[in-house]
C-alpha cells in the first residue's frame, strides 16, 4: 500500500480551537464578576445607606453617607472588572497560542537563518507539527540540504583539483630526471660518443619529450584523475621493454639496477604506453626512495596482461603501509616529508583505468615489492 499523506493542520484551525476556551473563560469569569459585584453593592448599601435625596431641577439625586470615590467604585466595579477580565482572557489565549504554536518554530527558523548566513550548514531543521510553519521548516531543511550538498560538491571538486595538480607535479619529476640524465650524459661524454650513439640518445630524449607533451595535454584535459581515459594504440612490446630498462637505469642513478625480461617477445599490443610508463616510473622512483643499494625489475606477459614488478632491498612495507600505501597522500615512516604520498595512488588509478590492478607486498628476502599489471587489448603475432 502507498503512503497516506496526512492532511495539514492549518494555524487558522488551531487558532479557532483556542477561541471556545477563551469564550468559556470569559463567560465563566463574567458570571463570577457579576456575582461578586452584586454582593459588593449589597455590602456597600448596608454600610453606606442613602443619606438624603436632593431634588434639583426635577432630577432626583441620591446621596450616600460614604465618600464619593468609593461610591462610584462600588457601583461600577462590575463593568471595570468585566472589561479587565475580557482583556486578560484574550491576552492569555494569545500568549498560550504563541507559546504552543509559534514560539518554537520561529526560534528554529531564526536559528537556521543565522547559521545559513554564517555558512554553517552541518545541522538539521526539525519541526514535527504538520502546519504552515512545519511546511516552512521543511522547506528550510530542503534548502539547507541542497546548500550543504552544493558546498560539499564544490569542496570535493577543489580537493580533486588540488590532488590532480599534486599528481601532475609528482609525475613530471621522473621524466625530467630522465631528460636531465641524458643531458648530463651528452655533456660529459658527448665528444667521446659516436655519431650513431649521440643520435640514439637524442632520439630517446625526443621520445621522452613527446611522451611528456602528450601526458601534459591529457592531464590538462581532465578535471580529476578518475576522468583519465587511456588512448590505446599499437605498441611493440620489445621496444617498450627496452625503454623501461633505459629509464630504470637513469632513474636509479648510482644504485645497482637489474632488469629481467620474463617472456616479452616482439609482439604488438593495443595499450596506452604513456600511462604504462608513468606507472613504471612512479614504481621505480618510489623504490629508489626506500632502497638501500639495489633495485630489481622484471616485466612480462601473462595471457592478455602485461605486468611489471619492482623490488627494492630496503626495510619493506610496514603493516600500516601495506593497508594504506595506495591511498592518496599516505606517507610512510621513512622520510615522510620528501614526497606528496601520491605515487602508488596514481599507479593504482592508472592501472585500474587500463583494466589492471596494483599489488603491494613484501618480498620473501625482505624489501618492498610492487606489481602493476594492465590489460593488453589485442595481441598480434609478428
Amino acid at each position: 500500500m502507498g503512503n497516506i499523506t496526512k492532511p495539514m493542520k492549518s494555524l487558522k484551525t488551531a487558532l479557532l480551537m483556542y477561541l471556545p476556551i477563551c469564550l468559556a473563560a470569559v463567560f465563566t469569569g463574567l458570571k463570577a464578576i457579576g456575582w461578586i459585584s452584586e454582593r459588593v453593592e449589597r455590602a456597600y448599601d448596608m454600610y453606606y445607606p442613602i443619606k438624603e435625596v436632593n431634588v434639583i431641577d426635577d432630577r432626583v439625586e441620591w446621596v450616600r453617607s460614604g465618600r464619593q470615590f468609593f461610591c462610584f467604585a462600588a457601583e461600577n466595579s462590575g463593568i471595570v472588572l468585566s472589561v479587565l477580565w475580557v482583556i486578560f482572557c484574550v491576552s492569555a489565549a494569545g500568549y498560550i497560542f504563541y507559546t504552543l504554536e509559534l514560539k518554537k518554530p520561529i526560534a528554529i527558523l531564526m536559528d537556521a537563518s543565522k547559521k545559513i548566513a554564517e555558512n554553517e550548514l552541518d545541522f538539521h531543521v526539525r519541526y514535527d507539527k504538520e502546519n504552515e510553519l512545519g511546511v516552512l521548516c521543511g522547506a528550510f531543511e530542503d534548502m539547507r540540504q541542497k546548500l550543504f550538498d552544493s558546498n560539499l560538491d564544490i569542496w570535493y571538486t577543489l580537493e580533486e583539483r588540488k590532488r590532480l595538480s599534486a599528481a601532475f607535479s609528482h609525475d613530471l619529476r621522473t621524466p625530467l630526471t630522465v631528460l636531465s640524465g641524458y643531458v648530463e650524459l651528452l655533456g660529459s661524454y658527448g665528444g667521446k660518443l659516436s655519431e650513431e650513439k649521440r643520435g640514439e640518445i637524442l632520439e630517446k630524449m625526443r621520445s621522452q619529450i613527446t611522451r611528456l607533451t602528450n601526458y601534459t595535454e591529457k592531464m590538462n584535459a581532465v578535471q580529476k584523475l578518475e576522468d583519465i581515459f587511456p588512448s590505446r594504440r599499437q605498441t611493440r612490446l620489445s621496444a617498450l621493454c627496452a625503454e623501461m630498462e633505459d629509464t630504470g637505469r637513469l632513474v636509479c642513478g648510482d644504485m645497482l639496477f637489474s632488469f629481467t625480461n620474463d617472456n616479452i617477445s616482439d609482439d604488438e599490443a593495443n595499450i596506452d604506453s604513456e600511462l604504462f610508463m608513468q606507472v613504471y616510473e612512479n614504481l621505480v622512483s618510489n623504490a629508489v626512495r626506500y632502497a638501500e643499494s639495489r633495485i630489481d625489475v622484471s616485466a612480462g606477459t601473462d595471457g592478455n596482461m602485461l605486468y611489471v614488478t619492482v623490488q627494492d632491498d630496503g626495510k619493506g612495507f610496514s603493516q600500516k603501509a601495506l593497508e594504506n600505501a595506495s591511498k592518496p597522500f599516505f606517507r610512510g615512516e621513512q622520510n615522510p616529508d620528501l614526497h606528496f604520498g601520491l605515487g602508488l595512488y596514481i599507479c593504482r588509478i592508472l592501472c585500474k583505468k587500463q583494466g589492471g590492478s596494483l599489488r603491494i607486498e613484501n618480498a620473501e628476502d625482505g624489501g618492498g615489492k610492487v606489481t602493476a599489471e594492465i590489460f593488453l587489448q589485442k595481441l598480434i603475432k609478428s
